[in-house]
């Protein structure tokens, strides 16, 4: 098993490059997803976030946290991120341990899609780290067009997360995501190959 990084800020391209990877023969263990699922009514999770955050978090006509109204409450204020943080990162970091568990004794190519890898220090587990970087314009632009946010929002999203350039220094492999999708397919197919060399190799 080789275990790799991927992370890349906010509207840098990561979820589609995770998903080409998928389409070349990669497992994907998606970091988010754990994070999603962490926050199903009746999870742990879920009731840690409610009791700290409060029910207008929930949505008016289920008990399903409001991803979108929890984001722009913590994204604003270091102290509520934190405190999410400190609920939902035990969560993700179980569910990431049992994934490569289970993993762990085959050849494959086990991507860990996660934009928080450095900050996690998941790193640290890894046998490479992939960095997909982007202009911060070209991040909002497309935010903006693909997910409706606000620019005020995505500021405060990207300000909590690592500097990207930082991020590529620390990176193994580096995807600068400026252009289209057919750029992205042939960073795609480069990438794809260094890491079966690299598997072969371990």
């Amino acid at each position: 098993m080789l275990v790799v990084g991927l992370t890349g800020g906010i509207g840098s391209g990561k979820t589609t490059f995770a998903a080409l990877l998928a389409e070349r023969g990669a497992q994907i263990i998606d970091a988010d997803e754990i994070g999603r699922d962490a926050l199903r009514p009746d999870r742990p999770a879920w009731h840690s976030i409610v009791s700290q955050f409060g029910d207008d978090i929930l949505q008016a006509t289920s008990l399903e946290i409001d991803r979108k109204r929890l984001a722009a409450l913590v994204f604003n204020d270091p102290s509520k991120l934190a405190a999410l943080n400190a609920i939902v990162h035990p969560v993700i970091f179980e569910g990431i341990a049992d994934r490569l568990e289970k993993l762990s004794q085959t050849d494959d190519v086990v991507v860990l899609d996660a934009a928080l890898v450095l900050e996690l220090r998941i790193d640290e587990i890894l046998d490479a780290l992939i960095a997909i970087i982007a202009p911060p314009d070209v991040r909002v632009k497309r935010l903006v067009s693909t997910r409706d946010m606000d620019p005020v929002d995505i500021d405060a999203r990207m300000s909590s997360q690592t500097d990207p350039e930082e991020v590529a220094a620390r990176a193994d492999i580096v995807v600068r995501n400026e252009g289209g999708l057919e750029d992205l397919v042939a960073e795609a197919d480069r990438v794809w190959t260094e890491l079966d060399e690299r598997r072969a190799a371990k």
